[in-house]
């Protein structure tokens, strides 16, 4: 039996990406079939890891089950900086997939593995606080002047009203769909209201 096929831990999934059409996905997808993962198993996205909008990404998200594994050729392949990657890699494990990269080094498993993976945390927990910090020091300075940044409303896409509808239908709460989807809850409400 390949690694690919159901197993009582559930189906293996493969994962690429690339961050423009000049790059080629042909060492990634070498490594993929190399484990036994078929074509058809494979989701892709060709777009900057910067975006949390990944097209390939969210279509694998609605096939892989709790049990399920999502390998990928390397860690940074699911986002291009580490809170980017720890984000997505928590979205995954709190779904009940586990994440395996063929990277020398980045395994999650074993007593280095947790280490690795608490380093990695706290680098990310410590990204998440510069940033929040910058937007709090940016908007006092707004207020200091008299000025407010202002809210832009725009419209949510059709696919996003899809993904936010097919994430409340599996259960998903308004406040894990606002972080996964990167939206308001108003926007959350108004496309479950759509």
């Amino acid at each position: 039996m390949s690694n690919s096929e159901s197993t009582a831990t559930g189906y293996v999934w493969g994962y690429r990406r690339v961050s423009s059409v000049q790059q080629s996905y042909e060492r990634q997808t070498k490594a993929l079939h190399d484990e036994g993962i078929p074509e058809d198993r494979i989701y892709e996205d060709t777009l900057s890891g910067k975006t949390m909008d990944r097209p390939g990404l969210k279509a694998l998200l609605s096939v892989a089950r709790p049990g399920d594994t999502v390998v990928v050729s390397s860690l940074d392949r699911l986002g291009r900086t580490v809170l980017g990657t720890l984000q997505t890699f928590e979205e995954l494990e709190e779904a009940g997939i586990h994440v395996r990269s063929l990277k020398a080094g980045e395994q999650f498993d074993g007593i280095t593995g947790k280490l690795l993976r608490n380093i990695m945390l706290s680098i990310a927990e410590w990204e998440r606080e510069n940033i929040k910090e910058r937007a709090a020091e940016g908007r006092a300075a707004l207020a200091a002047k008299g000025e407010r940044k202002p809210r832009p409303k725009t419209a949510l896409r059709p696919e996003k009203v899809a993904a936010v509808r097919a994430l409340r239908a599996q259960g998903w709460t308004i406040d894990r769909i606002v972080k996964k989807e990167e939206i308001s809850r108003a926007s959350v409400y108004r496309a479950l209201d759509h």
